[in-house]
Parts: C-alpha cells; structure tokens; sequence
C-alpha cells in the first residue's frame, strides 16, 4: 500500500458516498425524517464495517481462509472505508443540529465527550494508515494508538446499540455482530493465554 493508492481508494470511497446521498435524498426527499434515516443507515453500515475490522486479524487466526486472508490484507482499505463512512455519519448530525433539530445541544454531555473523543481518534488512525506518516511513528506507538482508538469506538457502538436493543427493542443484528467482534477478539487473548501457560509448564519441566 502506497500513499498514492490510498488516496485514490479514498477519493472513491467519498465518490460512492457522495452518489448515495444524492440518491437518497431523492428518495427520502430533503426533510428531517429524510436525514434521519441516513443518520441511522450510516450509523449501522459504519458499525458492520467497523466490526469487520475489528476482527479481522483474530478471524483470521481461526478460519485462515482465503476469505480471512482477503480481509486481512485489505483491512487498511476497510478501516479507511469505516472511517469515511462515519464521518458522512457526523456531517448528517451537524446538517440535522444546525437545520432541524438540535441534536447535538440536547445530547448528554457525557455522550457528546465520548462521542468526540472516538472521532478524534478517527481521525488520528485514519492519518496515521498512511505510510508515509506509519514510518514516522515509533511501531509501539502506533499499535497502542489504534489498539485504544479501535476499543474507545467499540465501547461508544456497543453503548449506542445496546441502549437501542434494550429501550426500543430495535437493531439486534448490528449489536449482534458488534458483540461478536469482540467475543473473537477475546477469545483469540484466551487462547494465546493458554498456549502461554502450556510453554511455560514445558519450560519448567525441562
């Protein structure tokens, strides 16, 4: 992956984004309900993608398919297509505040600091995906970034869609899927617990 390629993937990306939400505007015609229904459409399509990516390595560790291996080779042009795609999310948010309703004036302040901070580190892992500024980072520093990041934005999603399935008994499959992203990436950490636990019992015996 170059700086080059990224872009250009990118520049596609925000292209198709830009051709659904003329679409959609038509079809859901330029009003509040209209609006919401992109917030709520790019919300969930955010989430899915984010879970994939989420796991992408761990699934790998168990299937290695040639599905897994896809994934895991392109999970930069994922994450990046997660990126893009909930940032639209926060522009339909403003657009509302500023037109509608005042979204964001009414939200939580808690809601709106975690909330801002996922968005922060969005964008720092949406950068820092380009090689050219990954070469500057000290590794370790980049992996504790997008390892804090990726798990700050799995909170705020499980937060979102658990409050949804428990007080409006809506979007079961996308918490669904949100949770499992996680119990893999769990159970990948439990796994490599006990081959850690069974190495060192073989090194004492030694």
């Amino acid at each position: 992956m170059t700086n080059k390629k990224l872009a250009l993937f990118a520049l596609k990306v925000i292209t198709v984004i830009a051709i659904a939400a003329i679409v959609s505007s038509f079809i859901f015609e330029n009003n509040e309900e209209g609006f919401r229904i992109q917030i709520r459409w790019s919300a969930k399509i955010a989430a899915l993608i984010f879970s994939v990516t989420f796991a992408t390595s761990d699934l790998h560790y168990f299937l290695n398919n040639n599905t897994t291996k896809f994934l895991l080779k392109n999970r930069p042009y994922i994450g990046f297509t997660f990126g893009l795609v909930h940032l639209y999310h926060l522009l339909t948010l403003i657009y509302l505040q500023y037109t509608f309703h005042p979204v964001f004036t009414l939200a939580k302040k808690s809601s709106l600091l975690g909330g801002g901070l996922a968005y922060i580190f969005l964008v720092l892992m949406m950068i820092t995906t380009f090689p050219s500024i990954r070469n500057k980072l000290d590794p370790k520093n980049w992996k504790a970034l997008h390892t804090m990041g990726s798990f700050w934005i799995w909170i705020i999603f499980f937060r979102s869609y658990f409050n949804n399935v428990v007080e409006k008994e809506r979007y079961y499959f996308v918490f669904g899927v949100v949770v499992l992203a996680f119990a893999v990436r769990v159970g990948k950490q439990i796994k490599d617990s006990k081959l850690k636990i069974q190495n060192s019992k073989f090194k004492i015996k030694d």
